[in-house]
């Protein structure tokens, strides 16, 4: 089981080395909100110009922030959207779990769906219809599950790569979330797991990276992080393992017989290698009105990929939207 869990934790490392985004910010309103207990949650809100034909609420993945975004926002802002962004607890400027700030840490996923929703009804205002909720991986989990627990309500919501399952099989899956309960239980659950460490520069390769295709996009965002290192996220510890798995198998018991929910549009790139991608064809499958899109040669930041990939994702997107 301990090798198990190694193999979880070293997938989940390789997503904070491999990043790729365009490092430019777009003008916008950043300020700080409070979430229930007091944390310190950044938020960000860019208005298009003119009169707003809705709003976007993008969900981030594990250790994204908002500057990641810059070039996603600058295209729902071409689209007449209005855009909302919120930095998780724990990554980004927001209010970090540790004075150690690398630990990706979290106690449980209600919080996150907790936090979610608090942003999500009380400070998302105003907002034009149809508001639509984007999340990625992590974020596409919170927000899956927020929308089948009815804690929001958007009109639409679109994700991409979400954090169904991860890319493991059924007795690994098994394996790791025992051990990385137990390890949790005993005391050690904001600890990394074996070989997991803080962000390093140093071991940042485009090469073999599992997130992105495009290089452009690649260097400029780790020359973001490099300008400002109080963004970086190291990997996950036993706690955020324990409590993933827990809200995994939660999100797997809450879809047979769902009620009706908002339509979903669900983005599988087809060589992701970071979450599974045969839970995202489940998925599709188990909610009525809910859709998938198989992308072909995309890795698992679709958004973050290739100009050829991203254009195809904004053209479903569109069509997506006009149906609401």
């Amino acid at each position: 089981m301990f090798t198990l869990c190694f193999c979880v934790d070293v997938i989940l490392s390789e997503v904070i080395l491999s990043y790729g985004m365009s490092m430019e910010t777009s003008s916008g309103n950043i300020q700080f909100a409070s979430a229930a207990d007091g944390t310190a949650l950044r938020v960000g809100n860019w208005k298009t110009t003119g009169t707003p034909a809705g709003t976007v609420v993008i969900v981030h993945g594990r250790a994204e922030f908002i500057e990641k975004y810059a070039e996603v926002t600058r295209d729902l802002n071409a689209r007449s959207l209005d855009v909302w962004a919120m930095d998780w607890r724990g990554q980004g400027l927001s209010d970090r779990m540790f004075r150690r700030r690398h630990l990706g840490h979290i106690d449980r996923f209600e919080t996150y769906l907790d936090d979610l929703a608090r942003f999500f009804d009380t400070i998302v205002k105003p907002r034009t219809a149809p508001v639509v909720c984007l999340a990625h991986s992590m974020g596409g989990h919170v927000a899956v599950r927020a929308v089948l627990e009815r804690r929001i309500a958007p009109d639409g919501l679109v994700t991409t790569a979400p954090m169904i399952a991860l890319p493991m099989s059924r007795l690994g899956s098994m394996g790791a979330a025992l051990l990385s309960d137990v390890i949790t239980l005993i005391g050690f659950g904001g600890r990394y797991g074996p070989r997991i460490s803080d962000h390093d520069p140093a071991r940042i390769r485009f090469d073999g990276n599992l997130l992105t295709g495009d290089r452009n996009r690649f260097d400029q965002f780790n020359a973001l992080l490099s300008c400002n290192p109080d963004l970086a996220l190291g990997g996950v510890t036993w706690g955020w393992l324990s409590a993933a798995f827990r809200s995994m198998a939660q999100l797997k018991r809450l879809t047979p017989d769902i009620g009706p929910v908002c339509p979903a549009l669900i983005c599988t790139p087809l060589k992701d290698r970071v979450v599974s991608v045969e839970a995202q064809f489940a998925l599709s499958e188990a909610v009525n009105g809910w859709e998938q899109v198989r992308f072909n040669g995309a890795r698992h930041e679709l958004m973050m990929e290739t100009d050829t990939i991203r254009d195809r994702f904004w053209s479903v997107f569109d069509e997506f939207v006009k149906t609401l």
